[in-house]
């Protein structure tokens, strides 16, 4: 029976043996630092010279190492002081530089060693240098270098660590204190050995440390032996008087923005964003279309604009309707939907509106005949829209260009809803857009407007004796389509003799139908107008002696790295 146990754990052996001496190699393969050895020399005027040694090993190309030192501490009441870490130098072992791209993110200092154009296998020494202003920590007992030698934020294991500190002559190992750290921050773990001879403090860690894990020097010393040179408080900003200022300054602005902007807006509405109430309202029989205060008939356009305070494409349309009508250009429909414009005569600014000019010159561009659907006249009612909105406030018909009102309001809009402001996007899509008001003279020209629409909408039989002539069913016609109520107005003289038009032609021929001559310029509208107005083009283009007690990565310093 022995001899069948002792077989079985020699196979055993034999099994396992070389699974660990492979798992052994494995993480001895894996990258990893062979020995770092900080030697930190405190000086009598309060600065310390700090040098890390060490032998890092890339297991895989790499192009170096990144080092990450902390400069900012935090005290026991969590106030934070800055420390000033400058001359800083990284080189081999042979003292040649290293290329060193240096940054920072306000609380620590990170060096990124190495070339991009180069990679690195195997073992290599690096040895970084630097100065520290404010590392002493002054108490009124003692003062005390507290310092994270090798930090805890290395993403690889140490296999070896030692940190040496050069005390200025005259201290003497009856008359400090000494502790050292190992392990995660805030662990009071001491694996290490701390030893004493001629003003040199020499600790080692007496085991490997993981990636985490960090070594930590406390030593206390007599006062008055190095100058006070303390690391400077980092104030915030906003515990500053000038950021207590800029605070109260936006909370302000916070309640402005979202509290009292959005009643602001409701409160200008009502106070002057509604139009006033005009002397005559709205009446069923009123078939003349409004006029300025001298006495100039609007067309279409600025009629359809006086209703709902916009200048919109059916407007415009109603504008070439009526040019037609005035003798300035024939519509010819030759299919359905297919509609051609031709010149009929000059004009002249002197008996047409500037815009009209505009919309004609656009249209036509030097040529008699053209195609409407042939045509992008983008441009062109751009330009005719705001020549009308600025005519409509000359006239005074607004106090303000509508379309600017508007435009604000949905700037506003636009804001709030990047400021995640609902109530005011809700106020401004609300009323801002219902901003734009008429004078006393609009509003009481748009009643006169809003009773021809009531007229050309009518069907009543005892309006209709005045429907009964050519004249006043073309005369309206234009009106009837900027309203968008074309083929109602059409319906009353469905029934009563009238002839077509001279300015309008079809191919269709037969009788002429007042309801089908009506839904052909309908089709003019939706089709060809339509193509003309959206035409796209085909480009685009604390201590550590005192109270808990100190622990690992409880000092200055510290930090860690990793390789790139």
């Amino acid at each position: 029976m022995n001899k069948i146990i002792g077989s079985i754990i020699g196979a055993l052996l034999l099994f396992v043996t070389p699974l660990a001496f492979a798992q052994g190699s494995a993480d001895v393969a894996a990258e990893h630092i062979q020995s770092y050895a900080v030697n930190a020399a405190v000086h009598t005027d309060g600065t310390a010279r700090v040098s890390e040694r060490l032998l890092y090993h890339f297991s895989s190309p790499r192009h170096g190492i990144i080092r990450t030192i902390p400069y900012v501490k935090t005290n026991s009441n969590g106030k934070k002081y800055a420390m000033t870490i400058d001359n800083i130098t990284v080189t081999d072992e042979s003292n040649a530089a290293y290329p060193v791209t240096q940054s920072s993110d306000g609380t620590n200092l990170s060096l990124k060693v190495g070339d991009s154009d180069n990679t690195l296998t195997g073992d290599h020494w690096y040895v970084i240098s630097y100065d520290v202003s404010g590392g002493i920590t002054y108490f009124s007992d003692h003062d005390e270098w507290y310092w994270n030698d090798i930090g805890s934020e290395w993403s690889v294991p140490v296999l070896s660590a030692e940190a040496i500190t050069e005390l200025p002559n005259g201290i003497t190992d009856t008359t400090i204190q000494k502790s050292c750290f190992t392990g995660v921050p805030g662990s009071t773990e001491s694996s290490c050995t701390m030893t004493v001879a001629n003003d040199v403090v020499t600790v080692k860690a007496t085991r490997e440390l993981a990636a985490g894990e960090g070594l930590t020097t406390v030593i206390g010393f007599p006062k008055n032996i190095v100058s006070v040179l303390e690391s400077k408080e980092v104030v915030p900003f906003f515990s500053t008087t000038a950021g207590k200022i800029v605070l109260v300054l936006i909370a302000i602005a916070v309640f402005i923005w979202y509290i009292v902007a959005p009643i602001m807006v409701v409160w200008k509405w009502w106070t002057s964003g509604r139009d006033p109430k005009p002397a005559m309202g709205e009446v069923k029989a009123w078939f003349s279309p409004p006029t300025t205060a001298a006495g100039r008939t609007l067309t279409p356009a600025e009629t359809g604009g006086l209703i709902d305070e916009r200048v919109d494409m059916r407007d415009i349309y109603g504008t070439i309707i009526d040019l037609a009508r005035r003798g300035y250009l024939k519509i010819t429909e030759s299919t359905k939907g297919d509609f051609t414009l031709t010149k009929m005569k000059k004009w002249s600014a002197s008996e047409l509106q500037s815009y009209e000019v505009t919309l004609l010159t656009g249209i036509f561009s030097g040529e008699d005949s053209v195609k409407l659907k042939d045509l992008d006249l983008r441009e062109t009612i751009h330009t005719v829209s705001n020549a009308l909105y600025i005519s409509m406030v000359s006239d005074g018909f607004f106090p303000n260009n509508p379309e600017k009102v508007r435009l604000l309001y949905i700037v506003l809009a636009v804001f709030s809803a990047i400021t995640f402001n609902p109530i005011l996007l809700l106020v401004s899509l609300t009323f801002g857009l219902h901003m734009p008001r008429k004078t006393m003279l609009g509003a009481g020209q748009a009643a006169v407007a809003r009773s021809l629409k009531n007229f050309l909408v009518s069907q009543d039989k005892q309006l209709a004796f005045q429907a009964k002539n050519q004249m006043m069913f073309e005369k309206l016609l234009p009106y009837a389509i900027a309203f968008g109520v074309e083929v109602i107005w059409a319906k009353r003289f469905r029934d009563i003799a009238i002839k077509r038009p001279d300015w309008y032609e079809s191919s269709t021929g037969g009788n002429f139908n007042t309801l089908l001559f009506a839904q052909s310029l309908g089709r003019g509208y939706s089709t060809s107008f339509a193509t003309a107005a959206t035409y796209k083009s085909s480009s685009g283009f604390s201590s550590g002696f005192s109270g808990g007690g100190g622990f690992s990565g409880g000092g200055g310093g510290g930090g860690g790295g990793g390789s790139w």
